[in-house]
């Protein structure tokens, strides 16, 4: 049997799973993985909510020979068609991953760690300058362009605007600035929210530097928190601290509800599309998880 056949006869076990939640997978994938694909299916229940069809697409990398394995480093674009109170949505996600075959079986598959998201480097810095508030009374936020933004530009890059290995700040900020929200505070990377073509804030690509800014009040965005997903609308941000120590590590933008009214999100670095907002099938993912739901009012 050609090592393409064997690799095409996992991906298929990856995408029947979902539907059928057989435990062939159990040899293969990491303990960790597997936690996730049950968190998955847990939060899906709690939701009322079930897979009624999964397509998977693989873009191959490049395969390469170590020993007596064939690695295979690939691209997988799942689909989820999720039914919820009889309504449909298609919940989508990018993963690089990385797969190991020996002989007429395959060993391991699982996330590229080197893709993992890690810490930025910048220091945490907001000045204290008022002019922000003066400012943000001319905003006047267009929610469906950010939205447009974020449906267009989930699963690929700009290249009007910065290239950042953690990709998911500079995201936001970019469906933000679709929205029509003015920048500020150039060039002072410590102040306001901004970027130019070589140079940005840390609030405009940073993950913890952006929760902060949005927090401050009279902030040039025109954000303000709520206690609570489920008053989010589109074009709205969510903000995650996964280990839960105070340093923000993530955010999303709300793209749509489901029919329960809950928020699905959109997002980069690790691409996702209609993702269910509490992220519990993220790798990132720890019991002690802290949100910020910041609603981002229409006109200052």
């Amino acid at each position: 049997m050609e090592w393409q056949e064997v690799f095409q006869g996992h991906v298929c076990n990856l995408t029947e799973w979902w539907v059928n939640q057989t435990d062939c997978l159990d040899q293969i994938l990491t303990a960790d993985e597997q936690a996730r694909m049950l968190r998955k299916n847990k939060t899906l229940q709690e939701r009322n909510a079930e897979v009624e069809k999964t397509a998977m697409r693989v873009n191959l990398i490049k395969a390469e020979n170590k020993r007596e394995d064939r690695v295979i480093h690939y691209r997988l674009h799942s689909q989820w068609l999720i039914r919820q109170e009889g309504q449909f949505y298609l919940e989508e996600k990018l993963e690089t991953r990385q797969a190991v075959l020996r002989g007429n079986n395959v060993v391991s598959d699982r996330l590229n760690a080197a893709l993992q998201p890690v810490r930025a480097a910048e220091p945490f810095i907001i000045s204290n300058d008022p002019s922000d508030g003066i400012r943000s009374k001319q905003r006047n936020y267009d929610r469906l362009n950010a939205v447009r933004y974020a449906e267009l530009w989930w699963n690929r890059r700009n290249p009007v605007f910065p290239k950042v290995e953690n990709d998911c700040t500079n995201f936001i900020s970019q469906c933000l600035f679709a929205g029509h929200i003015p920048m500020w505070g150039q060039p002072v990377r410590g102040r306001g929210w901004w970027y130019e073509r070589t140079n940005w804030s840390f609030s405009w690509a940073v993950a913890n530097n952006l929760r902060w800014y949005l927090s401050r009040h009279g902030n040039v965005i025109g954000a303000v928190e709520v206690d609570s997903a489920e008053k989010l609308v589109p074009g709205d941000v969510i903000c995650y601290d996964f280990e839960g120590d105070g340093h923000w590590n993530h955010n999303t933008m709300v793209t749509a509800l489901d029919p329960s009214g809950w928020p699905l999100v959109n997002a980069h670095t690790y691409d996702a599309r209609s993702r269910s907002w509490s992220y519990t099938d993220s790798p990132a993912w720890t019991d002690k998880i802290q949100y910020k739901f910041f609603h981002i009012e229409d006109e200052a």
